[in-house]
């Protein structure tokens, strides 16, 4: 770079993902895809899969929003975007109300009836890639099970289901050392 002006490439990558990340994921604005990614764009989360192409990115976020309405996404407090080289990577917080329709490209099950009234929070990590001034790749993990916990798909963990406590470790060996 001739200038002191002039941003790096890790810079001009973290205003990308900025954008893309307030317009598609803030305002579900699924158009910002044909402005900020490439023709073969993919789009990957453990709750949806992967989406190759603009049309089943936008596909993705359009269905997400018929399911929760009012889904929120913004950035995971002061944990900046870390760039280097060619991707990004950042840190985000989610969630929202279902009100709308059944949602069933989960995984892990489904959520068959509409408007459940389930509330999910959850936050995720994604990493971009990025050439050329466009994003080629988001690969996220968006706290899928907690999520799907929230929704009733999928049973929260129950730490004590086969495992002692403490107290009755101690009642087991303080019965053991009596019968001797």
């Amino acid at each position: 770079m001739s200038s002191s002006d002039e941003l790096t490439v890790q810079e001009r990558n973290k205003q990308v993902v900025a954008r893309y990340s307030e317009e598609f994921w803030g305002k579900c604005n699924p158009d910002i895809v044909d402005e900020l990614c490439s023709d073969d764009f993919v789009s990957n989360y453990p709750m949806h899969g992967r989406r190759q192409g603009k049309t089943e990115a936008k596909k993705m976020l359009l269905e997400f929003k018929e399911a929760f309405p009012n889904v929120t996404f913004r950035p995971y407090g002061p944990i900046p975007m870390i760039a280097d080289r060619d991707y990004v990577v950042t840190r985000w917080i989610g969630g929202g109300r279902h009100t709308g329709v059944a949602f069933d490209d989960l995984p892990a099950g489904r959520l068959a009836e509409p408007n459940t009234g389930k509330v999910i929070h959850f936050s995720g990590t994604t990493i971009f890639t990025l050439k050329d001034g466009k994003i080629t790749e988001e690969l996220g993990e968006e706290g899928a099970l907690t999520a799907l916990q929230q929704l009733g798909i999928v049973d929260p963990p129950n730490p004590s289901s086969g495992v002692y406590k403490a107290s009755e470790m101690a009642a087991s060996k303080d019965a053991a050392t009596k019968k001797k």
